[in-house]
């Protein structure tokens, strides 16, 4: 035998075989034909055979090859993919995710590039630790996250891991002195906090508003317009083909005497711009101020063919008669609109066929907004909701109805992910309800079963709203500009800039709502507090969802700010009241003290670790906050009853853990004022005044120390 080992052409694999299936050690789908499964050397895989997640898009289902020039870089990323696919190392470290290989290929084809523009090709062997170090800095500069920049720097871990995997080898050298990855890119550990934006109070709230608006009284007008426009698409359909000219001038003579008779205009397109193609061209000759006639509209509502309606001469005498005579009309069709109770004007123009499509999207962003905000879900749990996912069940006693979405929790369940279910409030059954109304309309034509779907006839099969957060943008753009102005617009401005929406940030701002400001109201009538007891049921227990965590630690998140803002009031001169606000004045003063000291740097950090101790026990209320001591407090029957307060006993004025800051000082001037209100009653007997007396009175003692001048 001889020793030297035959040379093989620069794209065969001395690793693999061509025949090797790429789904080898995968889980796959029940009913895979595994002759069919895609084979090592076809230079495009289909992974779908193992990618249980039901909305991943159809383009990271496949992974192609083809793209890449270089035979050895194309052996190079395949023997890549496959190894980091199949094999099981001594690191224990995890396989590769089918869903995860198009972004593990794009990575690994960046850093190909980049050594193969410094060297003249891809060759492992001239790789080394300067130019490591120089991709790093190119990174770097790209002026990303660190934890961005760490994802593309994971292909030069793996090439050192899997280079007994490559024909034409990997790094010889272990990377960065065996460093971790993220420690290299600049990543501080775990974040302390969340780096998902919280969205403002009065953003959300603008957003939830109008969503529910589009949910309880937009959404009718729409589906009786879809309604409208599908009967008018089938009896145009089922028209006689053939009408000689007498027959087109007398049914445009019937269209013009019923628009007359109904006191309507000739209908013109809402927005002219869009109008392109036929419709442009036929109806050219009749644009007026910048408007277009619908012949579109017109065709359907007459029975006409547009040609018809355009090149018969009669027809066009009479059109042009009912322009001058009747006028014009924005929309056209017979829908009517709702009219706003908050603004008393119908709440958009009539419908055409354009305008239709964009407000049925509008509407799904809205029931999409609706969804995942007012449930926790993460975007890919959403999105994995399918009809009929809502379910309904009455509590133990009968008296209440409990509603839960049922969906798919992906994270922390393996690849198949396992059925979960959300506790909610009634908004969100409505917007599913909403969801489930739209999707039928486009499910049959596209073989989706899904609750979200692409609302366009024709397009390409789609798993889910790829584009959600381009969706949810423009829908932000449309209330701005249909139903703000440019000084008042309808989602306000954060910092004079125009706020950014992705879907991350719906579950972490109510999150941090829940557990921080459950007094809150969110659109005028939900409330978080009722939406927290409703979660909150079904976040208990087992649930992998992860909410409930999340929720406790926005709250500690929350309690540590608070004492924060507190703390600096302090500083800044406001005083304390309440049973403890001696006790809390002394623990800030002692802060600022030892802060003042010297050499010591009294940085946001350090105050926030000297505070931590009073932030661990800080509840906020309306009335008062809470320095819980479960052995003092009063709203306990017991000092082992709890680990929280009771806040709906709390006694602000006598427990020792009760805090006023100027803060809750409205809310008790308010409750003065009640009280000053009832005294003017004459029917009240003398002990009900004098009993209503002493309350004001202690209420007023209550706040003296933070509405009178200080002595």
């Amino acid at each position: 035998m001889s020793g030297v080992e035959p040379v093989l052409a620069p794209g065969v694999s001395a690793i693999r075989s061509s025949d090797d299936v790429v789904l080898a050690s995968m889980a796959l789908k029940e009913g895979v034909d595994r002759e069919a499964l895609s084979r090592f050397h076809e230079d495009v895989w289909d992974l779908d055979p193992a990618i249980f997640h039901v909305t991943a898009r159809n383009a990271f289902r496949t992974i192609d090859f083809g793209g890449i020039a270089c035979p050895i870089e194309r052996l190079t990323a395949k023997e890549y993919i496959y190894a980091w696919l199949n094999e099981l190392l001594p690191d224990r470290a995890g396989r590769l995710r089918p869903l995860a290989t198009r972004a593990a290929l794009a990575t690994l084809c960046r850093f190909m590039a980049f050594v193969r523009e410094r060297t003249g090709r891809f060759d492992a062997d001239a790789i080394d630790q300067a130019m490591l170090d120089a991709y790093l800095a190119e990174q770097n500069a790209r002026n990303v996250q660190p934890s961005r920049v760490a994802e593309c720097l994971r292909p030069i871990v793996q090439l050192h891991r899997l280079a007994p995997f490559l024909t034409h080898g990997g790094l010889g050298f272990v990377p960065w002195h065996g460093r971790a990855i993220f420690t290299v890119a600049g990543c501080k550990g775990r974040a302390y906090e969340n780096v998902t934006p919280r969205i403002p109070e009065p953003v959300i709230g603008a957003l939830v508003r109008w969503s529910l608006k589009y949910i309880d009284v937009f959404a009718a007008d729409i589906f009786a317009a879809r309604a409208e426009l599908d009967a008018l698409e089938k009896a145009y359909a089922e028209r006689p083909k053939r009408c000689g000219s007498g027959s087109v001038a007398e049914k445009m003579v019937r269209w013009i005497e019923r628009r007359r008779n109904a006191g309507r205009g000739v209908p013109v397109w809402t927005e002219p711009s869009r109008i392109g193609g036929l419709c442009d061209a036929i109806s050219r000759s009749r644009r007026n101020g910048g408007d277009v006639l619908n012949i579109q509209l017109i065709a359907l509502q007459s029975g006409l063919h547009p040609t018809n309606i355009c090149e018969n001469g009669e027809a066009n005498r009479l059109l042009k008669g009912a322009v001058y005579e009747l006028g014009l009309e924005r929309g056209g069709m017979d829908t009517p609109i709702t009219i706003d109770a908050d603004s008393g004007r119908a709440w958009r123009e009539r419908f055409d066929a354009f305008a239709l499509i964009r407000e049925e999207r509008h509407l799904q962003t809205a029931a999409y907004i609706l969804c995942s905000y007012l449930t926790g879900m993460r975007d890919s749990e959403v999105q994995a909701m399918r009809p009929g996912c809502v379910k309904r069940a009455m509590s133990a006693d009968g008296m209440i109805e409990r509603l839960a979405v049922q969906s798919i929790i992906y994270k922390g369940r393996g690849a198949r992910g396992e059925i979960e279910e959300w506790v909610t409030i009634a908004p969100v059954a409505r917007a599913v309800e909403v969801a489930e109304r739209l999707a039928a309309r486009h499910r049959a034509p596209h073989q989706h079963d899904g609750l979200w779907v692409v609302l366009e006839r024709g397009t390409a099969i789609q798993r889910g709203l790829s584009h959600i957060v381009k969706q949810i943008n423009r829908y932000r753009e449309h209330l701005d500009a249909h139903y703000g102005s440019g000084d008042a617009p309808i989602v306000p401005l954060v910092d004079e800039q125009i706020w950014v929406f992705n879907t991350r940030q719906f579950r972490r701002t109510l999150a941090w709502y829940i557990a921080n400001r459950p007094f809150g109201v969110v659109a005028g009538k939900i409330q978080y507090k009722h939406a927290s007891v409703a979660m909150f049921d079904g976040y208990a227990g087992a649930s992998a969802s992860g909410f409930r965590q999340e929720v406790e630690q926005e709250r500690a998140l929350g309690q540590l700010d608070d004492i924060v803002a507190q703390y600096e009031a302090y500083r800044g001169g406001e005083r304390l009241a309440g049973p403890a606000g001696g006790r809390i004045a002394a623990e800030m003063l002692r802060v600022e003290t030892a802060s003042d000291l010297p050499g010591i740097v009294a940085d946001e950090k350090r105050v926030k670790a000297m505070l931590a101790h009073l932030a661990r026990t800080l509840h906020v209320g309306v009335l008062n906050d809470c320095f819980f001591d479960r052995a003092t407090a009063l709203c306990l029957r017991s000092s082992d009853e709890g680990a929280a307060p009771r806040l709906s006993n709390c006694a602000p004025d006598r427990c020792p853990n009760s805090c006023i800051t100027s803060r809750h000082v409205p809310a008790w001037q308010a409750a003065i004022d009640d009280a000053d209100a009832m005294l003017k009653n004459k029917r009240l007997s003398t002990a009900q005044r004098t009993a209503i007396r002493e309350d004001r009175h202690r209420m007023r003692r209550v706040i003296a120390p933070l509405t009178e001048p200080a002595s």
